[in-house]
């Protein structure tokens, strides 16, 4: 039996060459699967490019980041690429080299999307927060607002901070207030 691991995922396509990750082109779903002999190679590239430090700047960049990330991790896709072809050759499931080097390809496709994905959702973040503040804004009260107590609830706080006694003239604890 022949074990396979695979992740699915859908995102905008980046162009074919690592060097030119730029190029956004068509929606497509890359399919990220290989045999499970080669997976510690596969983990070591995706370590590589996850163990980064990320800088929140308040600003929809993560896309950068996660794309500076891919000729940070050239050596390290290179070496994989290199043991992926070694334990391979003379294996039962057998890949081609290129379609090892599209594996590592899609890898850094994924993870520069993933950096986008961050992207969009604080640019709907800021949207949203945006809407909300114009809606408060609009709908807000203008003008002097005085805001008037109950009674009641101005006798539960005195009676809570133990500022009022009872019928006997002992001062009520917070945690004994009468109700």
């Amino acid at each position: 039996m022949i074990a396979f691991s695979a992740l699915y995922l859908t995102a905008a396509m980046l162009s074919d060459t690592p060097a030119n990750v730029a190029a956004i082109a068509d929606e497509k779903t890359w399919v990220v699967e290989y045999p499970r002999v080669i997976q510690p190679y596969v983990e070591d590239y995706r370590r590589c490019l996850n163990l980064a430090n990320r800088i929140i700047s308040g600003r929809p960049d993560f896309e950068e980041q996660h794309r500076a990330d891919i000729p940070r991790c050239a050596d390290v896709r290179t070496q994989a690429v290199v043991d992926s072809n070694r334990t391979l050759n003379g294996a039962r499931t057998t890949m081609t080299a290129d379609e090892v080097d599209a594996l590592f390809d899609n890898i850094g496709f994924i993870h520069v999307s993933r950096g986008r994905d961050v992207d969009d959702q604080l640019r709907r973040t800021f949207v949203r927060a945006e809407q909300r503040a114009e809606e408060y804004d609009a709908t807000r009260p203008k003008g002097l607002v005085i805001e008037l107590r109950d009674a009641s609830v101005v006798k539960s706080r005195l009676e809570i901070e133990g500022r009022v006694t009872n019928q006997t003239n002992q001062t009520m604890e917070a945690g004994n207030a009468g109700y």
